[in-house]
């Protein structure tokens, strides 16, 4: 801890309860860096265990003299002296001099109270991993891709009827219920298109892409909800006015968020429940994915969070394969369906635990 005296102070707790924060450091299972320019100055047990040496053989060295030349990390952190902000990296290959490679996730961000500080942060591997375990719940879809083709006539068939219904009553109602009525027709037109789309579930998704703004695509799934399967839950909207568009297919994103609008509603309690949509910019979000390493920059997140008990944890890690679902009546294709479609756009969807409740995150890419 000596070493980090030159540019950090350790706060005075302001009683007795309070624990320092650097005894939380050492304790972490992650391991924990602070660099002063390129020159580490505290490295905690995990840090120390990573590296194979002491902290009385790390501290004062060049973090340069410890990585393999061309490093990942050694670049990012070149990216961070060249003012970018905070960057998390996920799934990259960390390779050590003496000839280790590990896979971690990793976090840097400069420390504002100490200046030409660094904080870095590693995680084994997590996300990477899941993203890894989607292709395979891909492939499983080839098994839906017949079953799909039989229900598409069976499906559309009804819809239209729907439609036809939905415009004779038009005429005969107000100008308010109107509007209804007009979302109806437009909700049955768009899931005959996807039910025409159904029989390349298992294949690569045919997508209309171009610039979507994706507050409209999120403020269309609010007003079905709302006045559907949703009414009896508030819905609270956070979005980031300046987000850019997102490159895709408007219809397909309106399907992703439905679904996971929908599991919301249902996991939600009926009294007082609540569900969150959120947008936000995440600068330095990227991810590498597949054999060939690319790097995909991921900086548009929507969060869908509700109040609900959460997913049981024997589940968290097959959420998005096919047929998985805790749902007595559910066919567990919704969020496989979800994971196809944000992979078909180059984006990644993951799971979380709120406190309380679940929060479904999609990261996507920006348009071009």
């Amino acid at each position: 801890m000596q070493a980090l005296q030159n540019g950090f102070s350790s706060p005075a707790p302001a009683h007795r309860h309070v624990v320092d924060p650097f005894i939380v450091l050492e304790n972490l299972p992650s391991p924990v860096l602070v660099l002063a320019g390129r020159t580490l100055v505290f490295a905690n047990p995990a840090a120390e265990q990573l590296f194979s040496q002491g902290r009385s053989v790390l501290l004062g060295r060049s973090l340069d003299d410890l990585l393999a030349p061309h490093s990942t990390l050694a670049a990012l952190i070149g990216q961070l002296e060249e003012g970018s902000g905070s960057i998390s990296e996920y799934g990259i290959e960390l390779a050590l001099q003496r000839g280790v490679v590990v896979a971690v996730d990793a976090h840097i961000t400069p420390v504002p109270e100490a200046q030409d500080h660094t904080l870095l942060v590693l995680h084994p591997c997590s996300m990477a991993q899941r993203l890894d375990r989607i292709p395979a719940g891909r492939s499983n879809g080839r098994s839906i891709a017949g079953l799909a083709e039989t229900l598409a006539h069976e499906v559309k068939n009804p819809l239209s009827g729907i439609r036809g219904a939905a415009q004779l009553l038009a005429p005969s109602l107000g100008e308010e219920d109107r509007s209804l009525v007009q979302l109806i027709c437009d909700e049955t037109d768009r899931i005959c298109a996807l039910v025409d789309r159904m029989d390349a579930f298992s294949e690569p998704g045919r997508i209309d892409r171009r610039p979507v703004n994706i507050h409209l695509v999120l403020e269309h799934v609010r007003r079905l909800a709302q006045n559907g399967f949703a009414r009896h839950l508030r819905i609270v909207e956070q979005y980031d006015p300046s987000l850019p568009d997102v490159e895709g297919d408007r219809d397909q994103l309106i399907q992703v968020f439905l679904n996971l609008v929908k599991n919301a509603a249902e996991a939600a309690p009926a009294e007082g429940g609540q569900i969150t949509l959120s947008t936000q910019y995440q600068h330095g979000f990227r991810m590498s994915v597949g054999a060939a390493g690319e790097r995909l920059e991921l900086p548009i997140t929507v969060e869908v969070r509700d109040t609900g008990p959460g997913v049981a944890p024997d589940m968290m890690d097959h959420l998005f394969q096919p047929f998985v679902t805790n749902k007595a009546k559910g066919s567990g294709l919704g969020l496989s369906l979800v994971a196809k479609i944000v992979g078909e756009h180059g984006g990644l969807v993951s799971y979380a635990r709120a406190q309380p409740g679940s929060i479904f995150k999609v990261r996507l890419p920006t348009a071009r």
